[in-house]
């Protein structure tokens, strides 16, 4: 089940809102609250577990960055936030920004870009089957608690070396993999020719503290996917799931740059 909420004045943006939801209630349960100020709006948050919310910027009661604001600690602290507007301020932007909005809709706007954001919002709650392939184990704590912090949800598993990891490769659960490069016996570029072999439609990205135009162009022939730098944030792998499933970055998207070789460059929308 999805839980979204839609917060607006007026009843025109509502309805187009509530179009664009429509578009996916045939093949998804989805919960819809609706309201029209911003205490209303922030009662919905505080009280049920929001998975998305599109909530207007100029919201009576409470503005839309004041509801925004409100929510870190409430049931919906992890929700996506939509912001919606004829326009955005200076003052409101820094304060969706910091507050973690994702996006932004500029007034009028179609209920395709509605449809959009609710199917951006259902691929990053369907877990996808991640290996981290680390030969320290620290190494793997701190990948695995970086990827739990991510807007995505993953099914997380782990492997100390390439041999294992080609072991667990074998039986076609997984979608991407991150690997260190430096590894004892087979390093990461010998690791992801390996998986090459098995699959083309794996992700494989490779950590990593130094690109270097050697590394990139060996990782490039072998099939690499790209590279995390470390130390890499939830943000970082935003970025690169992004890249990966083709969703348009965010409005407020929090990243940098990264080296990548067979991802389409997403530009925000």
């Amino acid at each position: 089940m999805i839980r979204i909420l839609v917060a607006d004045a007026s009843s025109i943006a509502r309805d187009v809102v509530n179009d664009g939801i429509n578009v996916h209630r045939s093949k998804r349960y989805i919960e819809v609250d609706i309201v029209n100020n911003g205490l209303a709006a922030l009662e919905v948050l505080k009280q049920k577990q929001i998975d998305l919310a599109f909530i207007d910027v100029n919201l009576p009661g409470l503005s839309g960055p004041e509801v925004v604001a409100s929510i870190r600690g409430t049931k919906s602290d992890k929700c996506l936030v939509v912001a919606m507007s004829n326009s955005l301020d200076e003052q409101a932007e820094v304060s969706l920004r910091r507050n973690s909005a994702y996006h932004f809709l500029k007034k009028p706007f179609h209920q395709d870009d509605v449809s959009n954001l609710v199917a951006t919002q259902i691929k990053m709650g369907t877990a996808c089957p991640i290996l981290i392939v680390d030969d320290s184990a620290t190494m793997r704590k701190m990948t695995r608690k970086i990827l739990e912090g991510s807007r995505f949800s993953f099914d997380i598993s782990e492997a100390d070396g390439a041999q294992s990891a080609i072991k667990a490769m074998r039986s076609g659960k997984f979608k991407l993999v991150l690997t260190d490069f430096h590894m004892p016996g087979a390093d990461g570029l010998e690791l992801a020719g390996s998986i090459r072999d098995l699959s083309s439609k794996v992700g494989v990205y490779m950590m990593s503290t130094n690109e270097t135009s050697y590394l990139q162009r060996s990782a490039a022939f072998v099939g690499i996917s790209g590279f995390l730098q470390k130390p890499f944030t939830p943000e970082d792998i935003d970025s690169v799931m992004h890249r990966f499933l083709q969703i348009d970055a965010p409005k407020f998207g929090k990243s940098r740059g990264m080296f990548s070789f067979d991802e389409p460059e997403m530009k925000a929308s």
